[in-house]
């Protein structure tokens, strides 16, 4: 199966948590988001998009984890902070990209795209989203 591919260098720092594909799961993932935020120096609106983007990313993913497991890849460097949310679904869906949640996905993120790819007769639904800190990209 395809793993999560986190940021290009080698330098990057990383984070990955495998757990169960349950809503209860999903404050401790933002809570791991906003503090690499805090630690980055990110400023508090820029952490408070990314705990509601993890948040949004981790709703859109969950109802098609076929196995019951969510995989969530963090990593850092720089002002930059990417994070993976993926699930194996059934279906080869990819979701509605016009929908209330992925606006505000993409509002939240610097960048965002979902991607589906085949994976062991199922299929990796990913979430992908990069924020960018203002101190960064000035």
């Amino acid at each position: 199966m395809e793993e999560n591919a986190p940021l290009e260098r080698e330098d990057a720092q990383l984070i990955e948590v495998r757990t169960a594909a349950i809503p209860h799961v999903v404050p401790t993932l933002r809570t791991i988001v906003a503090d690499i935020a805090m630690r980055q120096d990110f400023d508090l609106d820029a952490v408070e998009d990314l705990r509601m983007a993890v948040d949004e990313a981790c709703s859109m993913l969950l109802p098609s984890a076929a196995d019951g497991k969510l995989t969530c890849v963090f990593s850092w460097l720089e002002g930059r902070i990417e994070v993976t949310v993926s699930v194996v679904s059934d279906r080869a869906e990819h979701g509605d990209e016009t929908g209330l949640s992925w606006q505000l996905l993409t509002a939240l993120a610097t960048s965002a795209r979902r991607t589906v790819t085949p994976a062991n007769g199922r299929y990796l639904s990913r979430v992908q989203l990069v924020r960018e800190s203002e101190a960064a990209s000035s």
